[in-house]
């Protein structure tokens, strides 16, 4: 003790003397510790991680919570379905398809952490929970969740695994809890072989969590319900090929890699292979649904009611025996797993991660023999990304309503500029004017709104404790996109309702020449999309500028938003695909001025041919630009002509649909916007243009007046 009151004694000094605090004398008690070893290493865990001093969680130690009721859970055989209970429990972001952006009554992960993005949990059963997030939003994570979470940065080699953080901590039975449908099959084997070095084991637990979510009483936090909304037909106006054409082309590339049969997993996929789309995930117009193609049969695994009566119908779904490959076995959603460990195909290929898909699950992959297993990319994969001319001809005509739509919404805000416009009521804005415009569907993507230092975060999302108003001393980011019955869009654009900064327009000007290189950039068929970005970044890294996201990705037809297999990267060494003819891609260069503001703009682009086997890039997004935020001065020729060019592409193209649809006012917004920019160049290289001009007015005056001294003369 005495040694104790030395220590207190020589840091109190220390304090005071260093930082003019002095600390309180330490006092003794009885009192047992009100918290567990493991509760104190997380309490002193997230001390370090946000600064904050140690305080008592009471989030932490809570069995009415959905961590606590987990925590219950994970010691209760009736749930664990075993004798012996979990020491710890890991949760995913996704479903069993594992998309991008699962719905709403597939979200374990913000279930029992209350965390709505990417990431992964793991939960101790004796007390001790954390998460790992990407690095992007490790801010918002940590100012969102509870105290009873340890947030780390998925993304820093230095922040432990969640291996490393579960094996730190004292196991009793060394068993670790997981869904495997909810994680890939390369995640779950990693995780797998990692917790066997350290004497662990990995135990696919599929109904946990959703056991737990199902009994929620609380109505705030109870599982919402599955969509009702039935899939329908994709009409072929749109498709250009019919479902068996499809199916056709499947089998013929599976012939080709040896497969007997394929999983079909992706949601995407199914979508596009049986030509209908549903209303099963928020940002994509997809159906819930597994697919088994065979060279004997088709089989779907679809939730009971949700194929409509024409879909059916089309399928023939009717009337469909064993061994007809020319007809559609429809079959219970959850009957996936049972029907692929019966399967009798000797080869059954099972997708692997491209690029933005994960794969099949590792249920999946589980459920099928390891003699059959054949794990490949699934070849939908560029039949899908290819489009052909009906789907090129939707893409246009999808692009179009989003023009009509974004145009309309800007000259709004525009004119409501100096008004108490904030972050999220833009967002809302743009949301219910693009949902006016006929053929919509629905959002492809959260919309996002960032203003001023919110517009330097790259993917920035408003929240009620972020949202900025909107005033004319600064940048504002605008990210959106829609699903059109025709296809797919997505957009950024950056405004300014004052008078923009020199700084704020040179990286306005050199975010616009990012554009303007790859749009008129001629590229050999054979060259790695990834090998394009240093096009795009070029303009940015003069000025040693750079953005962490890809520069571009590929565009589903109304589809999803991201789409494999193109990706443009500089940093890619594995995912180097090749642009085709009919891709659509876009670019999305960004110039973000740390805690100051932030330059973004995004357009969609289509894949042309050019002769001796080159390809170009064609714009599809044709919404204006901001004139006053452009520095003419910083573009070269070929630049402004390439703007010029665009503009008058938005003026033929963008213009009678305004005026058709009655939009008179926006109409002449737009055409001041896209008014052709002259080239300062041009004047200084003629330096007799201003004195020629001169001399042109003074000719004009001369004949003018001598028009009326002449009228005079007559009229005397």
């Amino acid at each position: 003790m005495n040694y104790l009151i030395i220590f207190y004694f020589a840091t109190s000094l220390l304090f005071e003397v260093s930082f003019g605090v002095r600390l309180s004398p330490p006092t003794t008690s009885t009192l047992a510790p009100t918290t567990s070893p493991t509760q104190a290493a997380l309490t002193i865990s997230q001390e370090l991680a946000t600064g904050l001093p140690p305080q008592i969680c009471a989030d932490a130690n809570s069995l009415t919570t959905p961590l606590g009721k987990l925590r219950t859970a994970m010691r209760n055989t009736s749930y664990t379905q075993m004798n012996a209970f979990f020491d710890a429990f890991l949760v995913f972001y996704s479903d069993e398809h594992l998309s991008e952006e699962p719905s709403p009554e597939e979200r374990r992960l913000e279930y029992i952490s209350g965390w709505e993005g990417v990431g992964t949990a793991a939960v101790l059963a004796d007390g001790g929970a954390a998460i790992w997030v990407p690095a992007g939003d490790v801010r918002r994570a940590r100012a969102l969740l509870s105290c009873a979470w340890l947030v780390i940065d998925g993304d820093d080699p230095s922040q432990p695994t969640i291996v490393e953080w579960i094996s730190e901590r004292p196991g009793r039975n060394g068993r670790i809890g997981g869904d495997a449908r909810l994680t890939s099959v390369g995640e779950w084997q990693m995780l797998s072989a990692n917790l066997q070095r350290e004497g662990l084991q990995l135990v696919h637990m599929p109904t946990l969590v959703d056991q737990l979510w199902n009994e929620e009483m609380d109505p705030m936090k109870r599982r919402p319900e599955f969509s009702r909304i039935v899939a329908n037909l994709h009409k072929m106006d749109y498709t250009g090929v019919t479902w068996r054409e499809k199916v056709w082309a499947v089998r013929n590339e599976l012939r080709s890699m040896a497969a007997d049969a394929m999983v079909v997993t992706a949601l995407d996929e199914v979508a596009w292979l049986l030509n209908i789309r549903g209303r099963d995930n928020p940002y994509a117009p997809l159906l819930k649904a597994f697919v088994i193609i065979s060279s004997k049969d088709v089989r779907v695994y679809a939730p009971p009611g949700k194929l409509s009566m024409p879909v059916r119908e089309i399928l023939a779904v009717y009337n469909c025996y064993t061994n007809s490959n020319n007809c559609t076995r429809v079959n219970e959603y959850t009957t996936i797993y049972s029907d692929l460990r019966r399967a009798t195909e000797s080869k059954i290929l099972i997708p692997t991660a491209g690029t933005f898909q994960r794969g099949a699950s590792a249920a999946i992959a589980q459920s099928v023999s390891q003699a059959k297993r054949l794990f490949q990319p699934s070849p939908i994969v560029y039949l899908k990304a290819q489009k052909n001319q009906a789907e090129i001809k939707g893409m246009r005509k999808a692009h179009l309503r989003d023009a009509v739509a974004m145009c309309t919404v800007m000259c709004y805000m525009e004119t409501m500029g100096k008004s108490s416009l904030y972050e999220k009521t833009v967002a809302m804005k743009v949301d219910l004017t693009r949902a006016t415009q006929a053929g919509y569907v629905s959002l492809s993507m959260q919309t996002r709104v960032a203003f001023g230092p919110n517009g330097a975060v790259p993917e920035y999302k408003a929240t009620n404790d972020t949202n900025r108003r909107i005033f004319t001393n600064s940048t504002l980011v605008i990210q959106s996109g829609g699903q059109y019955d025709e296809g797919t869009t997505t957009v950024t654009r950056t405004l300014h309702y004052g008078t923009p900064s020199r700084e704020e327009r040179k990286a306005y000007t050199s975010v616009l020449r990012s554009l303007a290189a790859f749009g008129t950039l001629l590229t050999p068929a054979t060259l790695p999309a990834a090998h394009t970005d240093p096009v795009v970044r070029a303009p940015l890294w003069s000025f040693k500028q750079d953005y962490i996201p890809p520069t571009g990705h590929g565009v589903g037809a109304a589809l999803n938003r991201r789409e494999d297999p193109v990706v443009i990267d500089y940093r890619q060494d594995t995912n180097l695909h090749t642009f085709r003819e009919g891709y659509f891609i876009t670019i999305e260069p960004a110039w973000y001025e740390n805690r100051k503001f932030g330059v973004k703009l995004g357009n969609v682009l289509e894949v042309v041919p050019r002769p001796s086997n080159y390809l170009g890039f064609r714009e599809s997004t044709l919404i204006p630009f901001e004139p006053k935020l452009i520095d003419k001065n910083l573009l070269t020729e070929y630049e402004i002509n390439w703007l010029n060019a665009y503009n008058d592409r938005i003026r033929q193209t963008v213009g009678p649909e305004l005026n058709i649809q009655g939009l008179t006012d926006v109409y002449y917004w737009m055409m001041n916007k896209t008014i052709k920019l002259e080239s300062p160049r041009a004047k200084k290289n003629n330096p007799n243009s201003a004195v020629s001009y001169k001399s042109l007015q003074i000719t004009t005056l001369i004949v003018t007046v001598n028009c009326i001294l002449s009228n005079l003369l007559l009229t005397y």
